[in-house]
Formats: structure tokens, C-alpha cells, sequence
């Protein structure tokens, strides 16, 4: 019965409940985001610990490095609005931590545009190597059998002993006259 309940206890996140104090800033008396499972891949500490950025922009940083997901050449598409909304800043605000992540290094962004020459939202490129740590690449099991083998299957330990073998080249000429080619002197001679 213990142990069953330390596991439940274990598994809940552990976050203090609300104090609401009038001296206290503004962020404080705003509702905390449930926890829905999402995460961010293992970000490296060089960026965690840059001074250079501010704390807003390596936040902004880690969010779009979870909306990338796996893949480091992805495309972000999304507005600074939906990007405010979901850091809890200003517009003006998002566009100050686009800036300093640009100025800094970690992306480049544009504005994307209708036909008609209006702002419809930005494009994100991130520099996924400066903000995350690069998994080891493990070979993934193939489940099936494959057409052709992408790596050889020789044992480069094992080395030939190279010498003609002129009993072999006999034969060869004489299948060649059989089947009407004539075996052309001096290129297809052994070794």
C-alpha cells in the first residue's frame, strides 16, 4: 500500500499551490499551464548558459526547439502573435527576443506575405546545432528484408592473395570462343 502510494506521489508533479499576495507581480496571479506531456529535447548548456540572450529568449529558444521537434532543417511557421500567446508576452516583445536570437545566432526569420503584399505571419529556420545537443545516432533495426544492403557485408580483415591464375584465363578464353566473343588481348588479363 506504501509503495503503491510513494509511485503516485512520484509520478505527480510536485508544484506549490497558489499564494495570491497583493505585492507580488502581475505574473503571479496568472493560471499555471497544465501539464500535458509535451517536452523539448535535451537542450545543451553552452545555450542554457549563454549571458549574452535574455532569459525571455532562451525560453522562446526552447519552445521553438520543441516545435521542431527531431528535425534540424525544419521550417516554423507561426506568428509572433501565437509566439506572445504562448510565452505570455506582447507582440513587441516577441519581436525584441526574434532580434537578439537573431543578432546572437540561434535563427534567422522572415516575414511571410500574402499576394497582396500583407504580413501573414513569419518564417522560423533555427540553429538547432547552437541550441540542442545532438543525439548519438544508433542504426535502426530493419524490420524487413531489404531489396539491397546499404553496408557491405565483407570482412575487410580478410585480404586476397592477388596472382594469376593462368588455368582460370584459359578457361575464360575458351568459354569466350564458345559463346562467338573474342576476348580482346591484353585488357582482361589477370593480375
Amino acid at each position: 500500500m506504501f509503495h503503491a502510494l510513494s509511485h503516485a506521489l512520484r509520478s505527480m508533479p510536485m508544484v506549490a499551490p497558489p499564494t495570491f499576495n497583493p505585492d507580488q507581480p502581475r505574473r503571479k496571479t496568472l493560471t499555471r499551464i497544465p501539464d500535458n506531456g509535451t517536452f523539448v529535447l535535451p537542450l545543451k548548456q553552452s545555450f542554457i548558459k549563454d549571458v549574452r540572450i535574455m532569459p525571455g529568449t532562451m525560453r522562446m529558444l526552447a519552445l521553438l526547439a520543441g516545435w521542431s521537434g527531431r528535425q534540424d532543417k525544419a521550417v516554423i511557421e507561426t506568428t509572433q502573435g501565437i509566439l506572445g500567446k504562448h510565452l505570455g508576452r506582447s507582440v513587441r516583445q516577441i519581436y525584441r527576443y526574434l532580434k537578439d536570437a537573431m543578432e546572437e545566432g540561434y535563427l534567422l526569420y522572415s516575414y511571410t506575405k500574402n499576394r497582396w503584399g500583407y504580413i501573414t505571419g513569419i518564417k522560423i529556420w533555427l540553429n538547432s546545432l547552437a541550441i540542442r545537443r545532438r543525439p548519438t545516432q544508433k542504426k535502426a533495426r530493419i524490420r524487413r528484408n531489404q531489396d539491397r544492403t546499404f553496408e557491405s557485408d565483407t570482412n575487410e580483415k580478410y585480404k586476397l592473395i592477388e596472382r594469376k591464375d593462368d588455368r582460370l584465363w584459359e578457361q575464360l578464353e575458351r568459354f569466350s570462343k564458345i559463346a562467338g566473343f573474342e576476348m580482346p588481348q591484353g585488357e582482361l588479363t589477370g593480375p
